[in-house]
């Protein structure tokens, strides 16, 4: 370590006093989340399908959302979208049976997403109602880059799988003691930023445009 560093280092030392003992650093800590409730956003006056959407379809996540009741119906609501965005007819599928086993006629399909790839669909593991966020689990028929290769990625949700909280997301993924998987990924709307002179530009690291179908029923 240089001895410019060590200077540097020693004055924040100094400046910042003794380090209090590990164990008020933990009872500290602890306090932090003792009352969870206390610190969470509170929207009690909605249900989690209701401030999902609210977030999801905000100015800073923009998404789209539309409804359908029963897993079988998305096709045709894919098939409905595609056709509003002017985008042809083709997309890459997540390789999940949820998912192929649909009739997809009318619909060319195929489960290798490109780099410029038009339009993916993807089922969300898990939803956060807070923020408005998917959650994807990696697993040998969810490959990530699913979710992040398309300009247009349409994710269906299962309304049952809208949970309130982001805790609420970790406690289910951290109970799986068998099968964790390998990478999670929380999505909160289209990619975006606003490095370049505060303008924000969608589709910087991600897709552009994000869809959602929120599905009543899955089976």
């Amino acid at each position: 370590m240089s001895d410019a560093r060590n200077a540097i280092l020693q004055n924040i030392r100094t400046a910042n006093g003794a380090l209090p003992p590990a164990s008020e650093i933990e009872a500290a800590a602890a306090a932090l989340i003792e009352n969870p409730g206390d610190l969470r956003p509170s929207f009690s006056d909605q249900d989690n399908r209701s401030r999902f959407v609210e977030k999801a379809t905000s100015e800073r996540v923009t998404a789209t959302v539309s409804e359908v009741a029963h897993l079988r119906d998305v096709p045709e609501a894919v098939k409905a979208y595609l056709a509003q965005a002017s985008v042809p007819l083709q997309v890459a599928l997540q390789p999940r049976g949820a998912l192929t086993e649909l009739n997809w006629d009318g619909i060319k399909t195929h489960s290798a997403p490109s780099p410029n790839e038009p339009a993916a669909v993807s089922i969300a593991d898990l939803a956060v109602a807070e923020t408005g966020s998917v959650v994807f689990l990696s697993a040998p028929d969810a490959p990530v880059l699913m979710n992040f290769l398309p300009l247009h990625h349409i994710v269906v949700v299962s309304a049952e799988l809208i949970h309130r909280h982001l805790e609420d997301v970790f406690a289910i993924v951290g109970k799986a003691q068998q099968d964790q998987p390998r990478n999670l990924s929380i999505v909160t709307g289209t990619s975006g930023t606003a490095d370049i002179e505060a303008k924000n530009i969608r589709g910087a690291h991600g897709p552009r445009f994000m869809h959602l179908i929120i599905c009543q029923k899955v089976t």
